[in-house]
């Protein structure tokens, strides 16, 4: 069975692998959607239709990953270029190409030229009066050129403030296209991560239907003990049994916070066992016992909601609910306690199956 579906799921990733947009990864997941619409509230109810379901769930569910993994390193790769392209060196304009030796030198020639044309202003001299007009020109050069460097000495200044604030505003952009690329990268990881678990969850899923779905073995022949009841419960025994644990993200709880929650149920002949081993989280300085370990065990019952007894590791007794969740790999717990001092006696939460 494993084969054919992992064929299933190479050929739905590589129908979008091609396209990497936002678009593209949406239109996998509605197709995702739709292939498992009402599957785990059919899984019960039949076999080879719904085990041909999980199989193409699986590999909507593969593309929809595949292609959205495609989108978010095409958007990392994007970020990281943005990023390299700002950190490239910027060429400004220096204010070495007029130090203020040449604007004094000017200045001060200025100062003297226009001394000279006062000192020869009343000689009527021929000769003196063309020295003068010569004087006069070189003042209005001289004057030009001061001004000339009084300009570029401002537009410097300007230029260099704007470039300052340029720096500023590049730098923060490219912190910020490589926080992008880091949380980009960080998410691919965890979405790896996702795709695994939901192709297990498929594959287990397919398997439970068929075993749910089997036929009832023969009975038992004369003189023979007949087993107990092993489908009393109108539901999956699958919905019950397992490994299961409390998530460490998004956990749903009802009363006291879980910290961390780990379940084992076993069922053999229509009879459940298992164990709990738990830790809640309290304020610093309440003096109560985070943690809690207890046993319980009990017949299944034609009934959804599955009740057994219970007793702590100090021999406290209770009774424990196992309630099917609104998805497959969900399950409810609800337990209770007798009262003991400092001691956590009852929790509501939610567990996902391992």
């Amino acid at each position: 069975m494993k084969y054919p579906r992992l064929l299933l799921t190479v050929c739905f990733a590589a129908a979008l692998i091609g396209q990497t947009g936002r678009d593209a990864y949406r239109q996998a997941y509605d197709t995702w959607q739709q292939a498992q619409a009402n599957l785990e509230h059919d899984a019960g109810t039949g076999a080879a239709p719904q085990v041909a379901q999980a199989d193409r769930s699986a590999a909507a569910a593969a593309s929809f990953e595949a292609t959205r993994l495609a989108y978010l390193k095409s958007s990392a790769e994007d970020a990281a270029q943005r990023r390299q392209i700002l950190q490239a060196a910027v060429t400004r304009s220096s204010p070495d190409l007029m130090p203020p030796a040449v604007a004094d030198l000017a200045a001060a020639e200025l100062q003297t030229v226009t001394r000279a044309i006062a000192k020869f202003a009343e000689d009527k001299d021929r000769g003196i009066q063309q020295l003068r007009q010569s004087m006069d020109r070189e003042r209005v050069a001289l004057a030009a050129l001061t001004d000339t460097i009084k300009a570029r000495q401002q537009t410097v200044a300007a230029t260099s403030a704007a470039a300052a604030a340029l720096e500023q505003a590049r730098a923060k952009t490219a912190a910020a296209f490589g926080d992008q690329t880091s949380q980009v990268s960080q998410t691919m990881a965890q979405m790896e991560m996702e795709s695994a678990a939901w192709a297990d969850y498929y594959e287990k899923l397919a398997d439970a239907i068929q075993i749910a779905n089997a036929p009832p073995p023969p009975p038992a022949s004369v003189g023979t003990a007949a087993p107990r009841n092993t489908s009393a419960s109108p539901v999956p025994l699958v919905r019950y049994v397992g490994e299961w644990t409390y998530p460490k993200v998004n956990g749903i709880f009802h009363g006291a916070q879980p910290e961390s929650v780990e379940l084992e149920v076993h069922e053999k002949n229509g009879h459940a066992d298992g164990t709990i081993d738990a830790r809640f989280r309290f304020s610093p300085g309440s003096g109560n016992d985070p943690s809690i370990k207890f046993r319980f065990e009990g017949d299944i019952t034609a009934t959804p909601t599955q009740k057994f007894t219970l007793m702590t590791s100090e021999g406290t007794p209770g009774t424990i609910e196992l309630i099917p969740g609104p998805a497959f790999n969900l399950l409810e717990v609800n337990f209770q306690t007798d009262p003991q001092a400092n001691k956590i006696r009852s929790g509501n939460f939610i567990l996902l199956k391992k």
